[in-house]
C-alpha cells in the first residue's frame, strides 16, 4: 500500500494539540475549491446515492481514530471484512478526535472515527464533512470520569477549580460533562480542562498532574487498579442510547468514490455487528488489539456497537451541543449523514 504523504503527516503532528474548533478554522482558511459545508445548499442524504460496495473505485484506503475499544472494529474490518468488498484497509491511530478529523481533510485517511461535536464545529467552519457510519451508542459502565480518593472529588460540583482531562475538548465526554454541569447549575468554565491521551491517564492521576479524567477500556481498568472511583457515567441517564461516536469522510472523497465509501460502510458495520453477536469473539479482538490480559477482556463491558445509522440518535449530539451552550444555533446533523447501502450482501 502506498505510504501516506509525509507532508500530511507533518501537518497532523503540527496540529495535534489544537482544539477542534480552531483546527477547523485553520483548515477552512487553507482549503481550496469545493463548497462550504455550512452553505452546501442541500441535504447530503437527498443528494448522494449509496454506491455499490462490491465495486470500490479506490481499493487501498487508510482509516484512523483513537486507539481504544471504539476502534476495535477498525482493526477487525481491516483483518477480516474489508477483503470481502475488495478493500485493503490500513488502520493508523491518533491521539484525539481533532487530529482524526484533520486526517480526513488532509487526505491521509479516507475515513476517521471521531466524536460528532468536532464534526459539527468543522462543518460550521466551512469544511465539507459527512458522517458515513455510526460507531457505537452510549451505554452505562463503558466510559466514565474517574478520580482517585485523594482528589476530594465525589460529585460534579467538586470539579470547579480542578484539572480535568477529557482526551479532546470536542469529545463527547467533554460536552456531556459541560451539559450535565449546566443542568446542575454549575459552571463548566470554572474547570481547567486539559487533553492527554489515554495512555498517560493513570500516571497523571497518580502523580497529581490531573484531578480527574475520562477513562475507557484498559485505561479504566488501570485507574480502578489504583483505587479509582467513578464520578460520572457518560453512558447513563439522559445520555443512554445516544450515538457516541461515528465514522466521517470528506464530502469530496465520498462524491468521487461512492462505491469505496459503500465498501467502507459495509466493512465497518459487518465488523461492529460481528463483535456484538459473539462475546467470545469480542474478547479475543479486545485482547489482541489493546494488548489486554484475558481477565481484563472478560470483565470489559462491551460498547454498544451499531450496524446501521440511527438518525434520531445521531441528531441528539447536535441537540446536546446546543443545550450545553457551546453551539449558538440549533443544527441539523442528519443533513450530513450519508445513506448506507440498503444491503451489504453480494447479489
Amino acid at each position: 500500500m502506498p505510504a501516506r504523504p509525509q507532508h500530511n503527516l507533518r501537518l497532523i503532528r503540527a496540529l495535534a494539540g489544537v482544539a477542534a474548533l480552531g483546527l477547523a478554522a485553520s483548515l477552512a482558511a487553507c482549503s481550496s475549491g469545493g463548497s462550504s459545508g455550512g452553505d452546501s445548499g442541500g441535504s447530503v442524504a437527498d443528494e448522494v446515492t449509496p454506491g455499490d460496495p462490491f465495486a470500490p473505485e479506490t481499493t487501498d484506503v487508510s482509516l484512523t481514530g483513537i486507539k481504544g475499544p471504539g476502534t476495535i472494529p477498525l482493526q477487525t474490518a481491516a483483518d477480516e471484512f474489508g477483503a470481502e468488498y475488495g478493500l485493503t484497509i490500513e488502520p493508523y491511530f491518533v491521539d484525539n478526535s481533532g487530529v482524526a478529523v484533520t486526517s480526513v481533510i488532509s487526505g491521509d485517511a479516507a475515513a476517521a472515527n471521531t466524536s460528532y461535536f468536532g464534526v459539527i464545529d468543522a462543518i460550521q467552519q466551512g469544511l465539507d464533512l459527512v458522517v458515513i457510519a455510526e460507531g457505537w451508542a452510549s451505554s452505562p459502565l463503558t466510559s466514565s470520569l474517574e478520580t482517585l480518593p485523594s482528589s476530594g472529588i465525589t460529585e460534579l460540583a467538586d470539579l470547579e477549580g480542578k484539572t480535568v482531562n477529557v482526551i479532546s475538548l470536542s469529545s463527547s465526554h467533554a460536552i456531556k460533562l459541560r451539559d450535565a454541569m449546566l443542568k446542575e447549575g454549575l459552571d463548566p468554565d470554572a474547570v481547567d480542562w486539559v487533553e492527554l491521551p489515554y495512555g498517560e491517564v493513570a500516571a497523571a492521576l497518580e502523580q497529581g498532574t490531573i484531578d480527574a479524567s475520562s477513562a475507557v477500556g484498559p485505561t479504566l481498568a488501570a485507574v480502578r487498579a489504583l483505587g479509582g472511583v467513578s464520578v460520572f457515567d457518560y453512558g447513563a441517564g439522559d445520555y443512554e442510547g445516544m450515538a457516541e461516536s461515528g465514522w466521517v469522510a470528506s464530502r469530496e472523497f465520498a462524491e468521487a468514490n461512492p462505491n469505496t465509501i459503500a465498501a467502507i460502510q459495509c466493512s465497518l458495520f459487518d465488523a461492529q455487528g460481528a463483535l456484538v453477536e459473539d462475546r467470545a469473539y469480542f474478547e479475543e479482538q479486545f485482547s489482541a488489539f489493546l494488548g489486554a490480559p484475558p481477565a481484563v477482556a472478560a470483565a470489559e463491558v462491551m460498547l454498544d456497537y451499531q450496524s446501521e445509522n440511527r438518525l434520531d440518535e445521531i441528531q441528539r449530539n447536535a441537540d446536546v451541543y446546543f443545550e450545553s451552550g457551546r453551539l449558538t444555533e440549533e443544527f441539523d446533523l442528519t443533513e450530513y449523514v450519508l445513506p448506507a447501502p440498503e444491503s451489504c450482501d453480494a447479489a
